[in-house]
């Protein structure tokens, strides 16, 4: 799977969103599933789907609105705010301020398995 974000960190929600891309293969729309609070680093669905976003920071005001689906390794999160820092152009999206990037930026995504001694 690719995901290709496309816009930035920045006002007003301190997000980067972007859109799943599942190479070639139609996006079956996801029911929405009962939801920790969103903290720096989740990676949640946007309705269900196939727009996501990554959280760079907590936010509890959301009160378990959207399926975090997955996170950020707190290791790589630099990379995450470096994606935010790249040049955006503005624009609005349903009457929202947003910075979309100039350029998308294509990721991989991979699951990674959780050992036993992770889950004792």
């Amino acid at each position: 799977m690719v995901l290709i974000l496309q816009a930035a960190f920045g006002p007003p929600y301190a997000l980067i969103q972007g859109t799943l891309e599942a190479q070639g293969t139609a996006f079956n729309k996801l029911p929405v599933e009962d939801c920790p609070t969103l903290k720096r680093g989740s990676v949640a669905w946007i309705g269900s789907g196939p727009e996501f976003f990554i959280s760079l920071a907590d936010h509890s005001e959301w009160k378990h609105e959207y399926t975090v689906f997955g996170s950020i390794l707190p290791e790589d999160m630099h990379i995450a705010e470096k994606i935010a820092t790249l040049p955006t152009i503005p624009d609005v999206w349903n009457s929202v301020n947003v910075t979309v990037l100039e350029k998308p930026i294509p990721l991989l995504l991979r699951r990674i398995q959780k050992s036993h001694v992770d889950e004792m």
